[in-house]
């Protein structure tokens, strides 16, 4: 193989090699006063999209392992908030307005 064809060959193996996954994103319905849990597996940059199937409004917050919490502010009926995930570990989705709403997951480092 000529050389330039096998540095070029050997640089676009390096890239897909080095290049992260692509990130996904993971619909999460919420009806009345529950967040349905779908059994997510998410990774670290996958995107949450919670979807308020209710007549009433939420509003929705994360907290992860490390203690930092992320609000996703309220939420009327019929939209749909997304967050990206910032932190590896374990995550509890709770509502600020129903705390009987709770939800939780593990979040993939890559």
């Amino acid at each position: 193989m000529a050389p330039i064809l096998l540095r070029s060959a050997l640089l676009a193996c390096l890239i897909a090699v080095a290049a992260p996954a692509a990130a996904e994103e993971f619909e999460i319905p919420i009806h009345h006063t529950e967040v349905l849990d779908t059994g997510v597996k998410p990774k670290l940059g996958d995107t949450l999209a919670f979807v308020n199937h209710a007549d009433i409004a939420h509003n929705l917050y994360l907290t992860y392992e490390d203690g930092t919490v992320e609000t996703l502010d309220t939420q009327p009926p019929r939209t749909t908030k997304r967050t990206t995930l910032k932190h590896a570990g374990h995550v509890i989705v709770r509502c600020w307005i129903h705390p009987i709403i709770r939800m939780e997951f593990d979040v993939a480092a890559n």
